[in-house]
């Protein structure tokens, strides 16, 4: 069952990077790419192409939650970047190709949307018990900010066409959010 589940996810894998700009997918096109019948998803695995997006989610994001909650959001506030750094970007990786389609092409225009709302709200749940930011915002503006900031830099750099190992990377993403983006524009 599982193995016919990852046919169903690679075969939409597939199909969006055949169009990048294709917003939505029918059963029908995605039994077909995967070689089965629509009546065998319908039956035995997903109802919907919505569910194949949520089984999506739920597969790249459960582990990444996890140590999201229990070894970041339990860093003090100062050490949350090192924390995403060492704990979350190797976990990202390992999920790099499907993730570099859904960064790359509008087929799961949803997957920001979900990863924003789920961990800024973490965010501003852990925050509210440390003391104040230090940003003109309030806070829970800063953190939605920080959060869609996370994002865009892990988004970019999943994009490339080889990214970087995580290794390397975090040193590149620690440099991201502490400087300023007027700092890059200074040569």
């Amino acid at each position: 069952m599982r193995e016919t589940r990852e046919m169903i996810i690679n075969a939409v894998m597939r199909l969006a990077l055949k169009d990048r700009h294709q917003e939505q997918l029918t059963l029908t096109e995605i039994a077909l790419e995967a070689g089965i019948s629509r009546q065998a998803i319908y039956q035995k695995h997903f109802k919907s192409v919505t569910e194949i997006f949520e089984y999506i989610h739920l597969t790249i994001d459960e582990q990444i939650w996890q140590v999201f909650e229990q070894k970041v959001l339990t860093l003090p506030p100062n050490k949350l970047y090192q924390g995403i750094a060492e704990q979350i970007l190797p976990l990202i990786y390992q999920h790099r190709e499907w993730l570099k389609v859904l960064y790359g092409t509008n087929i799961d225009l949803k997957w920001r949307k979900y990863l924003y709302e789920k961990y800024s709200t973490a965010a501003i749940m852990y925050l509210k018990n440390q003391p104040g930011l230090n940003s003109p915002l309030s806070q829970e503006k800063t953190v939605k900010i920080l959060t869609d900031h996370i994002i865009a830099i892990i988004s970019a750099w999943l994009s490339d066409e080889v990214p970087l190992h995580p290794t390397q990377f975090s040193q590149v993403f620690l440099e991201m959010m502490v400087r300023s983006p007027e700092s890059f524009l200074r040569g």
